[in-house]
C-alpha cells in the first residue's frame, strides 16, 4: 500500500538525518550558551535551534534542486559526492573526532543558537546533503513533502534532546553518550556507503545495488 512505502520512506528519512545531525553532540555547546539551572531559558534557546534546523533543512530541500541545475549538477554525481560526505563524517563520529569548531564558529556570530549551534553543528553539510539527495531518490522523486515530514521530526528531537539535555547527561554519563556518538557513525558509513553506490549505479545506468535508491 501506498501509506505503509510513505510511512517507511519517512521512517527511514527520519532515522538517516537524526544519525547524521547527531543533537547529542550539541549538548555541551547548549550548556555553555545557556544556564542548566533555568528551565525557561532552555526551552527558549532549544526553540531557536530547532526552527533554525527546520527551516535551513526545509530551504535546501525546497530550492536545492534548482541550485543543482544552476550548475549543471546531476543528482547521481550529487548523490555519490554526498554519500561520500556522509561516509567521511561518519567515520569521524567512529574516531569521536569533531568536524567543525563550534566555538570558532561562534565568534562574531550575531546568534549563536543560529550559528554555530542550528548550522554547522547540527544542520551541517552533512545533514544538508543527506537531506537534498534523499528528494533526489527515486522512490520520493516529486514528493519532497515526505522528506520535510521527517526534517519536522527531527527538529522536534532535537527539541527534546536540548530541553532534556541535562537529565539526559546525568542518565548516560561520558561513556554512554561515547556509545551513542559511536553507534549513530556506523550508521552514517553504511548510509554514506549506500549513497555512493547507488550514485554510481545511477550515473552509469547501472541496476540499483538495493532498493535504497
Amino acid at each position: 500500500m501506498q501509506t505503509e512505502s510513505d510511512f517507511g520512506t519517512v521512517l527511514q528519512a527520519v532515522i538517516a538525518l537524526i544519525a547524521i545531525a547527531n543533537p547529542f553532540a550539541a549538548v555541551p555547546i547548549f550548556h555553555a550558551m545557556v544556564p542548566r539551572h533555568d528551565p525557561a531559558a532552555m526551552r527558549h534557546a532549544a526553540n531557536r535551534v530547532s526552527i533554525a534546523v527546520f527551516l535551513i533543512l526545509a530551504g535546501a530541500v525546497l530550492i536545492g534542486g534548482t541550485v543543482l541545475e544552476l550548475f549543471g549538477i546531476s543528482f547521481a554525481a550529487f548523490r555519490a559526492g554526498g554519500g561520500l560526505v556522509v561516509t567521511l563524517t561518519g567515520l569521524d563520529m567512529l574516531r569521536s573526532k569533531a568536524s567543525d569548531s563550534p566555538e570558532d564558529g561562534a565568534q562574531g556570530a550575531a546568534d549563536p543558537f543560529v550559528v554555530p549551534l542550528a548550522m554547522p553543528l547540527i544542520a551541517g553539510p552533512g545533514t544538508i546533503i543527506t537531506a537534498m539527495t534523499m528528494v533526489a531518490r527515486n522512490s520520493i522523486a516529486g514528493r519532497p513533502w515526505l522528506v520535510l515530514i521527517a526534517i519536522a521530526v527531527l527538529a522536534v528531537v532535537v527539541w527534546l534532546v536540548l530541553t532534556m539535555s541535562g537529565w539526559l547527561q546525568q542518565r548516560l554519563g561520558a561513556r554512554g553518550q561515547g556509545i551513542v556518538v559511536r553507534f549513530m557513525g556506523l550508521v552514517l558509513v553504511a548510509i554514506g556507503a549506500q549513497l555512493v553506490l547507488t550514485g554510481i549505479a545511477d550515473f552509469f545506468a547501472l541496476p540499483s545495488p538495493s532498493v535504497y535508491h
